[in-house]
């Protein structure tokens, strides 16, 4: 069930952030985000839709996960678990390359707390000119936002949606739920450039590593605390005692979960 709506709200969002991709320019971030918002017919409600079906897409795909621990032996390969959890982290990379790609206050200051993070890691900062660009800021996101993260999702579940026999009702409860948070929770507000804000935020499953920062630990500490979910999960199918990666992870998941919140 959890797998069929997952599916379903992919493919919701995947068609939302059509009519944006073709209206986006990344050389003006802001402007195209302020055009399709206010001049583009039916803009915000793609864009709204979009944001809404991406969320949920990556909360049901966190449930499906908890039920196949809870299940205690996969119900796939090891090589599927493995590429649906790498799938699971292009989803993560998809929201927050999005996030990035709106161009406002919030949005560069999220991208300039994650590149320090890569560029202060050993490793990781060999990576940086795969998504650095001082001319063009935030194109490089663009390009991974738009192919080549879509492309790693799919890779990464085509094992496991090859075992999944479509029904119509998800599609149209994927719909519906979507359009249900749009009309219930509002998209994080755009900051214009001019505005003059005290606190700026990233997308709320970033506030852990911002806040994990500002208490003076080492960007590298912090990269190991966030991976340490999806490091976990790899290795999951090869354990035996697997209870106790249940338990670390519910562990972790309080941890972040409270430093997100109350810091």
């Amino acid at each position: 069930m959890t797998a069929q709506l997952a599916l379903g709200l992919f493919v919701v969002s995947l068609l939302s952030g059509l009519l944006p991709v073709f209206v986006y320019h990344a050389s003006d971030p802001w402007g195209s985000v302020q055009k399709l918002t206010f001049l583009i017919p039916w803009g915000d409600l793609f864009r709204q839709l979009h944001y809404s079906s991406s969320e949920l897409f990556f909360l049901v795909l966190l449930v499906h996960i908890v039920l196949e621990l809870v299940r205690g032996t996969p119900s796939i390969s090891r090589m599927s678990w493995i590429y649906s959890v790498l799938g699971t982290a292009a989803v993560l990379g998809l929201m927050f390359t999005g996030f990035v790609l709106k161009g406002d206050q919030s949005a560069d200051a999220a991208a300039q707390v994650a590149l320090h993070l890569m560029g202060e890691t050993p490793l990781l900062d060999r990576l940086l000119p795969l998504v650095r660009d001082t001319e063009v800021f935030v194109w490089k996101f663009f390009v991974w936002h738009g192919f080549f993260l879509p492309l790693l999702l799919v890779l990464g579940i085509w094992r496991h949606i090859g075992r999944i026999a479509p029904r119509r009702e998800y599609w149209v409860v994927a719909i519906g739920l979507s359009l249900l948070v749009l009309l219930l929770i509002a998209m994080p507000e755009d900051i214009a450039p001019h505005e003059e804000i005290a606190h700026l935020k990233g997308p709320w499953f970033f506030w852990g590593a911002e806040n994990l920062l500002q208490l003076s630990l080492s960007p590298w500490l912090v990269n190991l605390i966030v991976s340490l979910p999806f490091a976990m999960l790899l290795i999951y199918p090869f354990v035996q005692r697997k209870s106790w990666i249940g338990y670390a992870l519910l562990i972790w998941f309080t941890g972040y979960t409270a430093v997100s919140l109350i810091l």
